[in-house]
């Protein structure tokens, strides 16, 4: 029996997706998770066939929750199912270990497409997916500056947009509110940016929030 499961912190999708896969792939145990702690904690219990994540969780999300759970289960495949576009988010996930990006405004007969291949151990790329890989190997300057920034850096840069304090950040991540703001200082330069408001107008321009 296959075990599945998918982080989503929205229970529509949530709901959706799981009639999906018991739909077309039997037989099949499904969990959910509706926060990233949540599903840290579940996929420390056992072993799993794949996981389903949404890139944006309570918590923690991300490639910080990605890379959880590769650490956990470095060869099982994780599909990232998301709002964002391809552009903002597909490349950073799959350089941090997921075996597909996809985005829910696709049809649900790609997202049987995407288990299918990664149920059996295939990378899944679609042509929106492609598309983004290919410019970021034609040119080293992707034209977006957050693209430069390291994942830690992308996660902060997030959640001061999001309107977290320092405070706030440093208990999330575990880390001093002095490295929060080591790190809010060089997201700013390297986003030629000064304030947090100038930061949060980013980020919503460039679809990261």
């Amino acid at each position: 029996m296959l075990r599945i499961l998918i982080g989503d912190d929205h229970a529509v999708f949530r709901r959706g997706t799981k009639d999906v896969l018991q739909e077309h792939f039997a037989p099949l145990e499904v969990h959910e998770a509706k926060t990233g702690w949540e599903m840290v904690t579940l996929a420390s219990q056992g072993k799993w066939d794949a996981f389903i994540m949404d890139v944006t969780m309570p918590g923690k999300s991300g490639t910080d929750l990605l890379e959880h759970i590769r650490s956990l289960h470095p060869s099982t495949p994780v599909l990232v199912y998301s709002m964002h576009s391809e552009e903002s988010y597909a490349v950073r996930m799959i350089r941090s270990g997921a075996s597909g990006y996809l985005n829910k405004s696709t049809g649900l007969d790609e997202l049987v497409a995407a288990m299918r291949s990664i149920l059996a151990g295939q990378e899944f790329i679609n042509p929106a997916v492609a598309r983004c890989l290919i410019e970021r190997m034609r040119t080293k300057d992707s034209g977006q500056l957050h693209d430069a920034l390291s994942n830690r850096e992308f996660q902060i840069l997030r959640m001061v947009a999001q309107g977290e304090s320092l405070k706030q950040i440093a208990l999330t991540l575990c880390v001093s509110a002095n490295t929060v703001s080591t790190y809010r200082t060089r997201i700013l330069q390297r986003l030629r940016l000064k304030t947090n408001a100038e930061l949060t107008r980013y980020a919503l321009e460039h679809a990261l929030i």
